[in-house]
């Protein structure tokens, strides 16, 4: 029997307001008031700071990237430092992970596994590189392996927040800011970059439902606001 999830999508808005959203979406999951959750977002330009942020990894000082129109906030999840910006496609699963897979270890690799597959639809070939984690391709032109989906999360109580991010056709020199999740040999690419045509985050979302719902056997069902 499949377990039955609902998705919401938050569209285009702050990170700060989007997570407010979140927590209270993950306390409602943990109280047993809610189902696990895909929560869909676009945020206006941020970095976000991880627990695992080095001060070197951000590369411009608070009033360079006010007059960028990028925002700096610390956050909960783990790994370094990220970058969020319009054109970028955010998912959080708000999950009882441990009835899905066996460990955080597997979750994140799964989680992957998603994003590889749903590339797959877009005719580009995602993969994995060793003790890395996300999603990286091959760029067209120079073959340079660059990220495309970066990855942090968190489990609170048992229940996961935060997530992935897929870059779709994000303003690519806004990561020239920071030395994303602190990997300085890699670059970070898109998959507008990658050649693909244009793709709306609507669309992206609806196949990144049906390569969740592959994956971890779920079926899942959209939810708004009020009904939440």
């Amino acid at each position: 029997m499949k377990n039955n999830l609902t998705w919401l999508d938050l569209g285009l808005i702050s990170y700060e307001e989007a997570f407010i959203i979140q927590e209270q979406l993950h306390q409602q999951c943990v109280d047993g008031f809610r189902p696990d959750t895909l929560l869909f977002q676009e945020n206006y330009p941020v970095i976000t700071l991880g627990r695992g942020t080095q001060e070197k990894n951000l590369l411009y000082t608070a009033e360079e990237l006010d007059a960028m129109g990028i925002t700096v906030t610390a956050v909960s999840r783990g790994g370094d430092i990220s970058y969020h910006g319009n054109g970028q496609f955010i998912v959080s699963p708000i999950l009882h992970f441990d009835q899905y897979v066996k460990g955080a270890h597997q979750y994140v690799r799964c989680l992957e596994q998603v994003v590889i597959n749903l590339l797959v639809h877009y005719n580009l070939k995602g993969k994995r590189v060793k003790g890395r984690s996300g999603v990286w391709v091959s760029e067209p032109g120079t073959g340079e392996e660059k990220k495309i989906s970066a990855l942090g999360i968190a489990v609170s109580h048992g229940v996961t927040l935060h997530g992935m991010s897929i870059n779709v056709n994000p303003n690519l020199e806004h990561f020239k800011t920071i030395i994303p999740c602190g990997i300085e040999d890699k670059g970070v690419t898109s998959m507008a970059a990658c050649g693909c045509s244009p793709v709306t985050l609507g669309d992206l979302r609806d196949q990144f439902i049906l390569a969740f719902d592959g994956m971890f056997g779920t079926r899942t069902t959209k939810k708004t606001i009020a009904e939440l």
